[in-house]
């Protein structure tokens, strides 16, 4: 690759990372409203926080990367514990004349100092133990820009679990690791030992591959077994004294400096170093861009964790609401049904009081006034009567409904303050308010409905007057004949009066609960209808939920877009897609021949020729629409979900809806 084409794919990097960087502050605008609601407050300010912190550390990396980390110089940085070797490995390296080699003191290498090999740059860093605190900015910032890092253990033993756990805290998830045994001996110690690597190292070997593999996984990538004294000195012009009568007896043992070379066994890390050489820019591109990348991974996942959360509580909130407006319709049909009882019941009781007083007017032979009197008190007492159980009645309706819906608004009581987001304007921050005006007008309506059906019952009871008045007007008619045979006009007059009173009442029940039931019907559809701004409110929550979730596509969009640019680069081709999941340690092509994917570090990589190869190959089960991956394909739930986003977001055209987890 030449440097102009790195430092394009630095400048395309950046715009597209910049990219990810306004999706996050546009979805931060959806996250970051005030809600009184404790639940939904908790998860949307959970997701506003992840966000916000998002944004600056993606803002921070992005700054560091184009900034700080080298993008057209491939390094290499030498890591390990102090007077491990790395200084005298770099010097055998680049033929230099040891004048970075330390003399035995702790903490010889202070500084990060940088040694170039052709199109590599050598690193070495500060010892990681002694004065460690010391040079940990300089540790820090060597282990950022390095590309590769080569781990050095010199003490002729493997190290220690906590030693390659402090390894692991330095080391970014994206670092490919070497570990380098630095087997120590000087010439005259091979005089008789004829062999660098004994069975001891051997072991020593297998057991530091083994530690290193447990602690750094699939970042750990080999070990290679050198002696670096024998290797600086077959192969530099030393100034030092020490170095020079060393490197004379090295001339002793081997018989010249080329056998000392053979012997050292340097030429493994030189080999490897020119591997690395001709794909260096592709490793640059890899490394810093798996840096970015798995930040942004990072802060996707927490996103989507608190949107799972905030989608949760909707559907509670979804699920309380129903409950609520099912608890008030049932209410008003009670109340409903209990008027019309009541009031069934008092009538019959009136009905018989009034046949009871008539009777008892009869025999006892009251006078007109009396009689009227007697009748018009007992309509009074029912009236009143009626008039009271009904006011408690529709008093228990108010406190009941009132009741219902104050509950659910300490569940859903919200206030949003929404900033423009593009064409994702909501009109949400006077829901509130419209649902109290709601309340309101239910509860004025309760009363309304409740004062019109008592005057609709008690205007009801003026055919009663009628009736009582036809009832005189019989009696006068048949007072006269009480004396010519009295039982006989008593038991006429009371049948007459029987069937007057039953038909009456009869027809007045019947008028009341018609209107009655016209009314009630009446109630439960305004109640109903402004009930439905409770539904509206839920509308809205919803209405949010989705702009999340299309913030989180352009999210992913743009990581698929990143993804692309690397493919290409990497590969010298345009894929149709290409998606990269650091955490789960797989990439999925499509549009890419096979190449050499053992570049991309990662454990697995799927390659497609066609997006429609994808679908036929993996012979998804697709039913109403939706693409069903099973439960334990975590990666080809997620690669598939964001391809079909893709689809739909170009011009290829895909009749699938979504994808869904299926049980196995």
């Amino acid at each position: 690759m030449s440097k102009q084409t790195a430092t394009r794919y630095k400048d395309i990097f950046q715009y597209n990372s910049n990219e990810v960087l306004e999706s996050l502050k546009e979805f931060h605008d959806l996250s970051d409203v005030n809600i009184d609601d404790e639940k939904l407050k908790e998860n949307l300010s959970s997701i506003s926080e992840e966000v916000a912190s998002g944004i600056d550390r993606i803002q921070m990396n992005l700054n560091f990367l184009i900034k700080n980390v080298e993008w057209d110089t491939f390094n290499i940085a030498f890591f390990g514990e102090t007077n491990a070797g790395k200084s005298t490995i770099i010097e055998a390296l680049t033929n230099g004349d040891g004048t970075f080699i330390g003399d035995g003191r702790k903490d010889f290498t202070k500084k990060m100092a940088g040694l170039a090999l052709n199109d590599v740059k050598l690193l070495d860093l500060p010892g990681i133990e002694g004065n460690e605190r010391k040079f940990i900015s300089e540790i820090k910032r060597g282990i950022e820009k390095a590309h590769i890092i080569f781990y050095v253990i010199g003490t002729n033993k493997e190290p220690e679990y906590e030693t390659i756990k402090k390894i692991r805290s330095f080391l970014r998830d994206q670092a490919k690791v070497y570990s380098i045994i630095n087997v120590r001996g000087k010439p005259s110690v091979y005089r008789h030992q004829k062999e660098l690597i004994s069975d001891s190292i051997l072991t020593i070997e297998s057991r530091t591959k083994e530690k290193f593999r447990e602690i750094l996984g699939e970042h750990y990538e080999d070990n290679i077994i050198l002696n670096g004294h024998l290797a600086f000195l077959s192969k530099s012009t030393p100034k030092r004294d020490d170095f020079v009568r060393d490197q004379q007896k090295l001339k002793d043992v081997f018989g010249s400096l080329e056998e000392g070379y053979e012997f050292c066994n340097l030429k493994e890390v030189e080999k490897l170093l020119s591997k690395l050489s001709l794909q260096s820019k592709k490793e640059i591109a890899i490394s810093n861009t798996y840096k970015y990348m798995s930040t942004v991974e990072s802060i996707i996942g927490r996103i989507l964790k608190g949107k799972k959360e905030f989608d949760r509580e909707i559907k509670n909130m979804q699920q309380k609401t129903d409950e609520a407006v099912s608890k008030a319709e049932v209410t008003i049909s009670q109340f409903h049904k209990n008027i019309l009882s009541s009031v069934d019941i008092k009538i019959d009781q009136m009905k018989s009081n009034l046949q009871k007083i008539i009777y008892e007017g009869i025999d006892n032979e009251y006078s007109e006034s009396l009689m009227k009197s007697k009748l018009h008190a007992e309509q009074r007492s029912t009236e009143k009567e009626i008039k009271r159980l009904l006011e408690e009645q529709l008093e228990d309706l108010r406190y009941d409904i009132t009741n219902i819906f104050k509950q659910l608004q300490k569940r859903i009581d919200l206030e949003f303050k929404f900033r423009s987001m593009g064409t994702n304007d909501f009109n949400v921050q006077d829901i509130i308010k419209k649902m109290e005006i709601s309340m309101g007008y239910v509860m004025e309506e309760i009363l309304d409905v409740g004062l019109s059906v008592i005057g609709i019952i008690l205007m009801a009871f003026n055919p009663i007057l009628a009736v009582i008045g036809g009832i005189i007007a019989v009696l006068r008619k048949i007072w006269d004949w009480f004396f010519s045979n009295p039982n006989k006009r008593k038991r006429e007059a009371k049948g007459k009066a029987y069937d007057e009173v039953k038909n009456t009442v009869n027809a007045l029940k019947f008028n009341m609960r018609k209107t009655l039931n016209k009314e009630m019907d009446s109630l439960q559809r305004d109640v109903k209808k402004q009930v439905g701004a409770f539904g509206d409110f839920i509308y809205q929550i919803r209405l949010l939920s989705l702009a999340m979730d299309d913030k989180i596509r352009d999210l992913q969009t743009s990581k698929v877009k990143i993804s692309q640019e690397l493919t290409s680069f990497v590969e010298d081709v345009r894929p149709s897609f290409s998606y990269f999941d650091l955490k789960l340690k797989q990439a999925m092509f499509i549009g890419v021949e096979r190449l050499t994917w053992d570049i991309y570090r990662l454990e697995k990589v799927d390659s497609y020729d066609t997006i429609g190869d994808f679908f036929t190959i993996n012979n998804f089960q697709i039913k109403d629409g939706y693409l069903y991956i099973t439960e334990n394909n975590e990666f080809m739930f997620r690669s598939s979900s964001i391809l079909i986003d893709h689809c739909k977001k170009t011009d290829y055209s895909i009749p699938i809806k979504g994808v869904r987890r299926s049980r196995l």
